[in-house]
């Protein structure tokens, strides 16, 4: 049996008559971190919402803890134990900072409970200041805070963030940076979308570099470090 909490193999994934993704394979052990880079428009955004569900591949296998989810519906995928922190925050317009963690608040799949409001709000203190303003009414850094707690909240075995630092100011990025080693250090697997490769590297046991498509490079931190001007090559505008 699959020792792999994460297998991802040979997904092709169309929108319409344009072929977006050329047989990707992917793989992620338990409590690794993983990064998943890519010019704009390379695939990484559809790698996650194939794994998801949220896009239909026309072929391929999606693993998770030893079990298929090819079949399953996104929101299934997700209560075997993924949580999604998904590029722009997806705030709900009509929720308090408070509805938007007790909402999500509940335990795993195996009735175990790490992470709870109090340990949440312990890791974000801002976001204990702003209970009761909307998401939408938060700084982008104080978003991305938000919708970092509420996917802890679902008490995950993997989660996924893409764009994780997006647009977000140096110090800001800095502290979500120290969150996701903190998550890490914590037992959960990461799946990370970012530009950065100078946090990646240090932070990710793994990497995955998508051309079009495509698995362009694939490997460990040291095999990163000697195939970097590679790897930035692939990278650059």
């Amino acid at each position: 049996m699959s020792t792999h909490l994460l297998e991802v193999r040979g997904l092709h994934t169309l929108y319409g008559a344009s072929h977006i993704l050329h047989g990707v394979d992917l793989c992620i052990e338990p409590g690794q971190a993983v990064s998943l880079m890519g010019r704009n428009g390379m695939g990484k955004t559809t790698t996650l919402k194939s794994l998801l569900g949220v896009v239909t591949p026309r072929s391929g296998e999606v693993s998770f803890k030893g079990q298929r989810l090819d079949a399953l519906p996104t929101w299934q995928r997700m209560r075997r134990g993924i949580a999604y922190v998904p590029e722009g925050r997806g705030m709900f317009h009509n929720l308090t900072v408070r509805e938007h963690l007790q909402m999500a608040n509940r335990p795993n799949d195996r009735g175990e409970t790490q992470w709870d409001y109090d340990r949440v709000l312990a890791l974000f203190p801002r976001l204990g200041e702003r209970l009761d303003n909307l998401g939408t009414q938060l700084s982008g850094g104080e978003q991305q805070m938000l919708a970092i707690g509420r996917a802890l909240l679902t008490n995950p075995d993997l989660l996924i963030l893409d764009e994780a630092t997006e647009g977000l100011a140096p110090l800001i990025r800095k502290e979500i940076w120290d969150v996701i080693r903190l998550i890490k250090q914590s037992g959960i697997s990461t799946l990370i979308v970012d530009k950065n490769i100078q946090v990646l590297k240090t932070l990710c046991d793994q990497h995955v570099v998508l051309v079009k498509g495509r698995v362009a490079f694939s490997g460990n931190s040291q095999q990163l470090l000697e195939n970097m001007s590679e790897v930035e090559s692939y990278l650059s505008v």
